[in-house]
């Protein structure tokens, strides 16, 4: 591509020629996967006899997320109402009885963002609605959960602290994945952002803002799903991430 983008404008400047190139590979991504859809209608129902796949499933952050709002709805007859936010006091439910299991070791401040979230997924997914759950399996909630996420919510109002950026990053997020699934050992974080914004143009490569909120939205979030996973390194060195050992399993699942 490159070689026939110096051909083509051979007259052009090179900083002009590295945005060509930016465009090219972002059409290409969005025609292969908006063709394949590899993570959208591929995702169906099927039923997983494999328990050590569900007991997995079960144990994931998300999935202690969503199954906490759920139950919560049930205790106390709360269900969101159309264009009306669920009430402070449902999340004050919610946190302490996250706060109190295996979410405990995290922040107040943001398992009341992680939880509105999730209702935001919840609904996106078509599982929480007026008055009502819909009543599935530990599996079929991860992938419509994951489904809800990663094609159906507005990034913008998943990820409000990252403006327009938020979405842009969604119409990107595939090439995004991709980089992080090509990685073989724990790589820093900042060099799988710079890679990101470099191939893409959304941010400044060198951009913390933008580095912070791919790590606080989106990374956060595959980590949630089992995707990834933080390595715990010394405090002088960045952020570290690495495929989970269940992550192909994982993103099998979603491709059934």
């Amino acid at each position: 591509i490159a070689t026939e983008i110096d051909k083509r404008f051979e007259t052009i400047h090179t900083g002009k020629k590295h945005k060509i190139m930016k465009d090219v590979l972002q059409s290409c991504y969005r025609l292969v996967w908006n063709k394949t859809l590899p993570l959208e209608n591929a995702i169906l129902s099927k039923e997983i006899k494999d328990d050590i796949h569900i007991q997995a499933v079960e144990s994931l952050t998300v999935m202690v997320l969503a199954q906490n709002i759920i139950q919560t709805m049930k205790d106390y007859a709360l269900y969101p109402k159309k264009n009306k936010p669920l009430p402070d006091y449902f999340y004050s439910f919610c946190i302490e009885k996250l706060l109190n299991g295996p979410l405990g070791r995290f922040d107040l401040d943001l398992l009341l963002i992680y939880c509105k979230q999730t209702v935001i997924m919840l609904k996106a997914a078509g599982i929480i609605a007026n008055d009502s759950i819909k009543d599935i399996t530990s599996i079929e909630l991860y992938q419509k959960l994951f489904s809800a996420f990663w094609n159906k919510c507005n990034w913008k109002n998943l990820f409000p602290s990252g403006g327009y950026i938020s979405n842009e990053i969604k119409n990107n997020r595939q090439l995004l994945l991709d980089i992080i699934l090509s990685t073989t050992k724990p790589v820093q974080l900042d060099s799988i952002a710079r890679t990101y914004f470099e191939l893409t143009g959304i941010a400044n490569p060198h951009n913390l803002f933008a580095i912070s909120f791919l790590d606080f939205s989106v990374i956060t979030w595959l980590s949630f799903f089992g995707i990834i996973e933080y390595i715990d390194v010394d405090m002088q060195t960045p952020v570290t991430i690495s495929l989970t050992n269940n992550a192909h399993i994982f993103i099998q699942l979603l491709n059934q």
